[in-house]
């Protein structure tokens, strides 16, 4: 059963806090006599924090890393050409011809054959002995063009064209025309051990598709911890800020009761009014000090306000030069809905299970858990020896003469068949202490991660328990704190109607204003107190605001800073 202490003065409506990452514009800063709303400061702080900027700056690096690693698996395509010159020596040859046979200028002289008969033999170098030159040189002009790509599953496939044209200088291009020679080739690797299947080929990059998971979670998280830390500062402020004006009304209280005694002994007779100092000197002095202690707190409380309004704009991720300039808050400490009966072992439970399910660093730790598995069984994967396939089919094709046609053409010139070859190729370090070491590394940091999301747990279960504690504290002390201040209240309302020439009773009066005042502000701290710890168990649960589609899609409901999670 839950009570209300009195009205709300809280609008009990949804209001929205809506971090725009993408173009942000600064919003103007809420003057102080304006106010600001709680709606409004925790919507300031997600947008102007700069803890924010630094935690987003993750996410962007996690998704740099997918990025990375899926860039291992793109196509590739690649192109190119050269030009060269090649100058090959030849070996004097000898035929048989007329004294000015075949091909430029040759040397004549008798020569028997093998039947006796004389005849002109010509001796000349190179095939067919057109050239007068010991060298033959060739240029020769390259295009090549390829695209491969690395498959998931590990297999890995290219397939290229190479054109050649190649130009024989010293022949004649009559009886030697330039050849336009081409291929095309495909290849085909298929590992079969290390390197194969999505274990291993894309391990790394399933590790980095959860680490960018991860770092969302993170951020969504963080948040929430940006609102929690809003609403805390947003309470202590309107906190100094309402226990500074109980400071200066106990002050003001205090100065009227002294101002009452001044009245009571001053007497136009001197002789009277010397006496009556005299009689009531204790009285006198101890408001005369009261007084002097009224005005010293309210200093105090007015450098407190003034701390707890700086820390309040620091929150709120202001610039420091309009710390001066930003609203108060506009909302009053909510009476907040505290339960009547606290069952603590109850809640305790339910909250615990509401953390597991919900706490989004919770889940960004498991995550990292599954990331680092996925590099684990990459890395056991990877002690295998590395057992390849390789297949390549292709052609050739060749297309004489001079003109550019003749190097196109080539393709589709002159092919004869496929050409094709197989193999397996066997690799494996001895020792293999590389991968071997790669897979103790991965484990070790598989279970840095697991024993993370252990303390991850940890924390959440004692941080619920401490919670727990605190509202069971707030549930037995508010109600008697409240009736302190109204029995306190009543005394001194009844102190009031007791004549001033009682020194008694002015003492008794200004006793029981300071322990009024001291109660009055102790149930403002406990309402403070628990208002913060109602959205502090909501953060710590994971049930303060939620996110939509998008990270910066975060919203706050009144109920999630004014009632318990059930």
């Amino acid at each position: 059963m839950y009570i209300s202490r009195k009205k709300n003065k809280l609008p009990q409506v949804a209001f929205v806090a809506t971090c725009l990452m993408g173009g942000l514009t600064l919003p103007s800063v809420v003057m102080a006599d304006a106010g600001l709303s709680l709606a409004e400061a925790v919507k300031m702080t997600l947008e102007l924090s700069p803890t924010r900027f630094i935690q987003q700056q993750n996410v962007t690096s996690a998704k740099a890393g997918v990025s990375i690693q899926e860039g291992a698996f793109n196509f590739t395509p690649s192109a190119g050409a050269s030009i060269g010159q090649t100058s090959m020596p030849f070996h004097s040859v000898m035929y048989y011809a007329m004294a000015n046979g075949p091909g430029g200028v040759a040397k004549t002289s008798p020569v028997t054959d093998t039947s006796g008969n004389v005849i002109n033999a010509v001796t000349g170098y190179g095939p067919g002995a057109d050239t007068p030159y010991h060298y033959q040189d060739t240029d020769t002009a390259m295009f090549h063009t390829e695209i491969s790509k690395l498959f998931e599953q590990g297999v890995s496939a290219s397939i290229g064209l190479v054109n050649t044209r190649s130009i024989q200088k010293n022949l004649s291009t009559v009886s030697r025309p330039n050849a336009n020679a081409s291929s095309v080739n495909l290849n085909v690797n298929v590992p079969l051990l290390k390197n194969s299947g999505t274990t291993s080929a894309a391990g790394r990059l399933n590790a980095a598709r959860k680490q960018q998971e991860a770092s969302i979670e993170d951020y969504k998280f963080f948040l929430t911890y940006l609102a929690n830390n809003a609403i805390g500062a947003y309470w202590d402020y309107r906190l100094a800020i309402d226990s500074l004006h109980i400071r200066e009304e106990s002050r003001d209280r205090v100065m009227r009761i002294t101002d009452q005694v001044n009245q009571f002994v001053s007497d136009p007779n001197p002789k009277k009014e010397a006496q009556l100092r005299e009689q009531l000197a204790q009285v006198i002095y101890t408001a005369e000090g009261a007084r002097a202690n009224k005005n010293r707190a309210v200093i105090d409380y007015q450098q407190f306000m003034q701390q707890a309004g700086t820390n309040y704009a620091f929150t709120l991720g202001v610039e420091p030069n309009k710390y001066t300039s930003l609203g108060q808050p506009a909302e009053e400490i909510p009476d907040a809905i505290i339960p009547a009966s606290f069952d603590q072992n109850g809640f305790r439970d339910a909250w615990r299970k509401a953390a597991v399910a919900n706490r989004m660093d919770l889940h960004a730790a498991q995550l990292r858990q599954e990331a680092a598995d996925f590099i684990v069984k990459k890395a056991e994967r990877d002690l295998n020896a590395q057992v390849d396939v390789n297949v390549n089919l292709g052609y050739q094709g060749l297309d004489e003469g001079n003109k550019f046609d003749n190097f196109m053409d080539s393709y589709g010139s002159n092919v004869n068949g496929l050409n094709w070859s197989t193999g397996v190729e066997v690799r494996y370090p001895i020792g293999n202490q590389v991968a071997r070491g790669v897979y103790d590394s991965s484990k070790a940091n598989y279970r840095q991660a697991e024993l993370s999301v252990y303390q991850k747990t940890r924390e959440i279960d004692a941080a619920v328990d401490v919670n727990a504690g605190y509202v069971e504290r707030y549930v037995q002390a508010i109600s008697k704190a409240e009736l302190a201040t109204k029995e306190y209240k009543t005394a001194l309302a009844a102190w009031k109607k007791t004549p001033l020439n009682d020194p008694s009773a002015i003492l008794g009066m200004l006793q029981t204003e300071a322990v009024f005042t001291e109660s009055t502000l102790a149930v403002l701290n406990i309402r403070t107190e628990y208002a913060k710890l109602v959205a502090d168990i909501r953060f710590k649960t994971g049930t303060l605001g939620k996110t939509g589609s998008t990270p910066e899609d975060y919203t706050i409901s009144f109920n999630e800073v004014s009632q318990l999670p059930r």
